[in-house]
């Protein structure tokens, strides 16, 4: 069953275009007037190939073919449509599409009356269901994978009033708010659920879900410099997040000689260089660290900076790796700031274990990838995305397609398309394997 490619880069690039920075890369934010965009966009296109579209109170949308039947499990495929400041066309959005592709593909097909099964049954043994998850870079609330968090169940109602955005909105608060964004007059469906946000209604009942798909590009730069087709994900880097504070003297900064200064942000940045060094000599070249967020009090070019807030995050396929590294480098961070003097104080931040993804739907696709003669490889990801949340409880896989050059997460982010095109195309044969 083939896809139809220009309809998919067609829908990925007219989404583009739906972005608060024009010409400097692709924002985006969940609840935002641009995401309501995206929403509407692809709301429409479910409803016209006859898909069933709900919205749970946290605003994570699930479509349904119209063949789907109550009692049967279901098969997954989503991603993400927010986006980070000034991020790419690329992320998240691509695995939206394509797996709207493959729905509006499967609903074509079973209402198709010259085709050779045009009885549903024929061909679906399972139902098929896309969701996009919402909040999954956490541009708002600078937590990642929110949405489907909340599914899960890992979040809760106290999640709600403790996640809380720059402007000190909770995402409480921010769901209420939600009324205030006019509906499509297009549309069937409401762009948001106002409802009072109930939790048990956002869960998901795995004992319905058969497994779960996600396709999505690298964001890195293997398949790209290695002139791979496809990447077949074996396993998601986990992480440790720490929160490290600074505590120096702030003082005027012409009259306060070198010898008598205790200046946090020197110290913070003698820290993340050590941290730095440390993670670098990993024997297999594969743990990173990243100081990611760094803010400098009073932040005035005349005063010797007092107090310096960052994180720094260790990200490995190995879980004792990552708490060994991570160790190390807060014992060197110590180090730095009792010899230079200052206060340092380590708050951990948050954890995830690496996931190991589904061996049967690996091999799956690794059957696939070879009777279709395609230059596959079987690879790590290192960053985090909606289907690890989901791989706890189902059966769960990733497809990547190159990102050239490695860039994702800037303006530049981009991939060929017709690699887009094939990655969307493998995403349809092993979705129609999975409803067999």
């Amino acid at each position: 069953m083939k896809i139809n490619g220009q309809r998919l880069l067609t829908n990925l690039h007219n989404i583009s275009e739906f972005t608060d920075t024009p010409g400097d890369g692709v924002t985006r934010f969940t609840y935002s007037p641009q995401e309501a965009k995206v929403r509407e966009y692809i709301i429409k296109r479910a409803e016209a190939a006859g898909c069933n579209v709900n919205i749970d109170t946290l605003q994570n949308i699930h479509i349904g073919l119209k063949s789907n039947r109550p009692g049967r499990k279901c098969v997954m495929s989503g991603s993400h449509i927010d986006t980070v400041q000034n991020g790419g066309w690329l992320d998240g959005i691509f695995g939206v599409c394509g797996a709207l592709e493959v729905m509006e593909t499967l609903a074509e097909h079973i209402s198709n009356p010259e085709s050779s099964a045009t009885d549903e049954g024929d061909i679906l043994n399972f139902n098929y269901q896309m969701t996009i998850f919402a909040e999954e870079e956490g541009s708002n609330f600078g937590s990642t994978m929110t949405g489907s968090k909340f599914m899960v169940g890992i979040y809760d109602e106290d999640n709600l009033d403790g996640l809380k955005d720059s402007n000190g909105r909770t995402l409480r608060e921010t769901l209420e708010s939600l009324k205030e964004i006019p509906d499509s007059p297009e549309c069937r469906t409401p762009l948001y659920n106002r409802n009072h946000v109930d939790l048990s209604k956002v869960r998901v009942d795995f004992d319905n879900i058969k497994s779960m798909i996600e396709l999505h590009i690298e964001q890195g730069p293997v398949l790209h410099r290695e002139n791979r087709e496809i990447g077949i994900v074996d396993c998601i880097f986990g992480m440790r997040v720490v929160e490290i504070t600074m505590h120096g003297i702030g003082n005027h900064a012409g009259a306060t000689p070198m010898t008598e200064r205790h200046d946090a942000l020197c110290a913070a940045a003698e820290a993340i260089s050590a941290a730095e060094s440390i993670v670098s000599a990993d024997d297999n070249k594969r743990a990173v660290v990243t100081a990611g967020h760094i803010e400098c009090l009073p932040n005035q070019s005349n005063v010797i900076p007092e107090t310096v807030k960052f994180t720094l995050e260790v990200r490995d396929n190995d879980n004792d790796i990552i708490n060994s590294f991570m160790d190390k480098c807060i014992e060197a961070i110590k180090a730095v700031a009792a010899r230079r003097g200052v206060g340092c104080d380590i708050r951990e931040h948050s954890k995830a274990a690496p996931i190991n993804l589904s061996q049967r739907i690996i091999s799956s696709m690794q059957s696939q990838a070879e009777a279709r003669n395609l230059n596959y490889k079987l690879m790590n990801s290192g960053a985090v995305h909606d289907a690890c949340m989901l791989a706890y409880h189902v059966d769960t896989g990733m497809i990547f397609t190159p990102s050239i050059d490695g860039r994702s997460h800037v303006p530049e982010e981009n991939t060929d398309e017709k690699d887009l095109v094939l990655a969307a195309q493998f995403l349809m044969d092993i979705i129609l394997e999975e409803l067999k």
